[in-house]
């Protein structure tokens, strides 16, 4: 398993259930984003069929993102070259944060990372 990118309103990651982003608000974040694109589905054991999104930043390389257990989590982003600023930025969106797997914030272009909270 590599390093991954969550987007959480918790401090951390691993809090995400006690505020989480729902299954339902994900998905309907997603559709409605114009820089997020609907790649196809993820079938997990405990959470079932999801819609599977990508982002591509400007340089062309694609993060995928899924949803579990009260968070979003970004395959793909620790990749050189990603922007870490535009994928926080997303992450605002959903009045979350972009943490790391080690529990590193990455802040967005307004530069509060707190998700706007």
């Amino acid at each position: 398993m590599g390093y991954e990118l969550h987007m959480a309103r918790a401090s951390h990651w691993l809090d995400s259930e006690e505020c989480p982003i729902t299954l339902h608000e994900w998905i309907e974040f997603g559709h409605g984003s114009v820089v997020l694109q609907e790649e196809g589905y993820l079938d997990l054991d405990c959470v079932g069929r999801q819609p599977l999104f990508t982002w591509g930043g400007a340089d062309g390389l694609a993060v995928g993102l899924h949803w579990f257990e009260g968070r979003v989590t970004l395959s793909g982003a620790h990749a050189p070259g990603v922007d870490l600023v535009g994928l926080a930025d997303l992450a605002a969106g959903l009045s979350a944060n972009l943490i790391g797997d080690d529990g590193e914030l990455y802040l967005g272009s307004v530069g509060c990372g707190d998700g706007g909270r």
